[in-house]
């Protein structure tokens, strides 16, 4: 007989092939399995199978009631030997499954510092040097003073540094307010009712300006709102969501304005929140192909259900002329990190120029505003010289691509293993796809051809009217190295305006094509929705 493993899947008894016995049902089995590798398994009663016929037993004939009682019990007891053979340490090697971001992009480190280290792609080709150079113009307070180090900043920007707006290299915190705090990574849009931005204003607001000029507007006032569902934010058996939490019965959303804004609007105006995502691992995100991506969205288009991602637009990449497929922000608006969020936000976030942006971000109509106050702004027309080299843009790109990605943990401790199956069961992987194969990857070598867990499909949904901000349609976003967020950034506030405080909000906040998922969520027990949640954690 072939040996195999046992699981539980909703309160019945799944197996991987079958599994050989040691022993009489008189004197009590012990699996083989265990057997053969020398784990002192006690042995399981007679009663533990009312339906066996005589001697001969199956995984079949074992009472559900039993392996919940006492099995997971022994799960405890003997750690990874019992978890499923993918998770199993082999030669003291961590099974692949624990390797995120693959062999090149996964580095073993689960402290605060886990979401800022040097891939082993970065290590092994030498480039620790160039890795550090480009972390200094993430890390670094940019001023107005041009002759200054981190010179630049301005006229008008959204931060002066970018690690203020991803702290602990992460995600950004939920904030009641838009100073310029550690940690507030909120972006603001004025747009119309179709999404579009009001004209005038830049695409990410700037509210901040050095002397003597004025922002687009003075500030943005944030209010949270309380949301109540159908259910009255109740579970099926009553408890309350976030029960036994300072937050429980509660969920909340953010709504925003702008205050003295110095550009006209029109009546329907709406300004819309959205924060910024984490940073680390985007390389590898960066090398899966167009095609994987395509062929993830064909998949979803033929099968059944709500479930029906789109896909970003194609992008015309200015390096090179090529049309790419939109994959990065939470609407897919850059193709590649070669003109994505980090290469353009380290431009548009500080108003920092350089040889390939000479050009200030400010819209006419704010140099028109500025003349009125009478304000010269002859100095900012035209083009400017760069504040920025080429070669340190080159670094920071290196630093950017190399971000690794933490190891997965615990994935066999009993609890997690649960988790995982119903992370299945329920249809998270629908969206959250667990597994790409990256293909050829130019800038970095090493990233190709890997098998990476990123949890993401790359495609956005529909979120819900619950969900609208400029549009309510979100890119699914990754959950690699999600439990690990408050340990490096000090919070676990998530989803795209962060509404969520932490994974059970998260869920809870899944309305449209999601809603199914959301459903089966609040409808099962207590400690599964923890052991689900216990599963992300461990990503």
């Amino acid at each position: 007989m072939k040996r195999g493993y046992i699981y539980l899947s909703l309160g019945v008894i799944a197996y991987a092939g079958l599994i050989g016995w040691s022993g009489t049902l008189k004197d009590g089995i012990i699996p083989l399995a265990a057997q053969s590798r020398g784990i002192r398994h006690p042995r399981i009663p007679r009663e533990a199978f009312p339906n066996a016929e005589g001697d001969e037993v199956t995984f079949a004939d074992l009472d559900p009631a039993y392996f919940q009682r006492e099995c997971v019990s022994c799960h405890v007891s003997y750690g990874r030997d019992l978890a499923p053979p993918e998770l199993q340490t082999r030669d003291n090697e961590p099974a692949p499954v624990y390797y995120a971001g693959g062999q090149a992009g996964t580095v073993f480190n689960a402290t605060s510092k886990a979401f800022e280290q040097p891939s082993p792609a970065i290590v092994d080709a030498g480039l620790e040097k160039e890795f550090l150079a480009g972390e200094v113009f993430f890390e670094g307070n940019f001023v107005s003073n041009p002759d200054a180090p981190f010179g630049g900043l301005g006229p008008t920007y959204v931060k002066s540094s970018c690690i203020s707006c991803h702290p602990g290299y992460g995600r950004a915190k939920r904030t009641d307010d838009f100073s310029q705090e550690y940690g507030n990574g909120y972006i603001a849009f004025v747009h119309n009712p179709d999404g579009t931005i009001v004209e005038g204003y830049t695409f990410m607001l700037q509210i901040h300006s050095v002397a003597p000029y004025t922002p687009y507007a003075r500030d943005v006032e944030i209010t949270w709102n309380e949301f109540t569902d159908q259910y009255g934010n109740r579970y099926p058996d009553g408890s309350p969501y976030n029960a036994g939490k300072p937050t429980e019965g509660s969920l909340t959303y953010p709504t925003a304005d702008i205050v003295d804004p110095q550009i006209p609007l029109p009546d329907d105006y709406k300004v819309s929140l959205e924060a910024t995502i984490g940073i680390y691992g985007t390389g590898l995100l960066d090398a899966i192909s167009d095609e994987s991506i395509l062929a993830e969205y064909d998949r979803q288009q033929s099968m059944p259900g709500p479930v029906k991602g789109q896909h970003g637009k194609w992008i015309a990449e200015p390096y090179s002329g090529e049309k790419r497929l939109g994959k990065f922000t939470w609407h897919c608006t850059r193709a590649t990190l070669q003109n994505g969020p980090g290469y353009n936000g380290l431009y548009n976030t500080t108003n920092v120029t350089r040889e390939d942006r000479p050009h200030l971000y400010a819209t006419e109509q704010w140099m028109d505003r500025q003349r009125e106050l009478g304000i010269d702004v002859s100095d900012l027309e035209g083009q400017q010289p760069a504040e920025l080299s080429q070669e340190d843009l080159s670094d920071f790109m290196i630093w950017h691509r190399g971000l690794a990605v933490p190891a997965a943990r615990n994935l066999d401790r009993p609890q997690v293993i649960r988790g995982r199956e119903l992370f299945g069961e329920l249809g998270c992987v629908s969206c959250h796809k667990p597994e790409w194969r990256t293909g050829k990857y130019e800038p970095m070598p090493a990233y190709s051809h890997q098998i990476i867990r990123p949890y993401t499909d790359l495609l956005m949904h529909d979120m819900g009217d619950e969900n609208k901000g400029r549009y309510r349609t979100y890119r699914t976003p990754p959950l690699w190295g999600r439990g690990l967020m408050k340990k490096a950034a000090n919070h676990t506030d998530m989803f795209h305006d962060l509404r969520a405080r932490d994974f059970e909000e998260a869920i809870l906040w899944h309305f449209g094509e999601a809603e199914f998922a959301r459903e089966q969520f609040r409808n099962l027990p207590a400690e599964d929705r923890q052991s689900l949640i216990q599963f992300v954690q461990s990503l």
